[in-house]
Parts: C-alpha cells; structure tokens; sequence
C-alpha cells in the first residue's frame, strides 16, 4: 500500500477510513452507509447532500404539499 508524506512536515498523513459528507441544510457530517441520508443528488443543477433528519423533513414536507397520505405513498 503507498504512504503519502507530507512534504513540509515528513510525517505520514493519515485519512479517516470513514467517508464523511455534510448536509446542505444543518452542515452535519453524516456516513450514508452508517446513517443512511442522502449523497450527491442534484436539486435542478445544485448539488446537494442531505442527512437523514434533513431527508426525513424534506420528504415529509413534499408529502404535506403534494396532499398525500400515509396510505397513498
């Protein structure tokens, strides 16, 4: 496996294992395959990452405003 060394230091830089993504709305760090959510959708042509509490209210949201019911989804 490569090390990667930091030039001005010396010293081997270290990433975290984990991938971490940040909502667009409350900018938490959440792990989609720890925490579920949403990566890298797109809103017309933004970009956007959503945690799963930002997930749930969007989606809730849109459910209120289209008229649907908990049966008809």
């Amino acid at each position: 496996m490569t090390k990667i060394i930091n030039i001005k230091t010396g010293k081997e830089v270290k990433y975290p294992k984990k991938v971490h993504s940040v909502c667009s709305i409350c900018e938490t760090p959440f792990v989609r395959d720890e925490e579920g959510g949403l990566v890298e959708g797109m809103i017309g042509m933004i970009p956007v990452n959503f945690c799963p509490y930002c997930l749930s209210g969007v989606l809730d949201m849109a459910h209120q405003m289209l008229g649907m019911n908990e049966k008809d989804s």
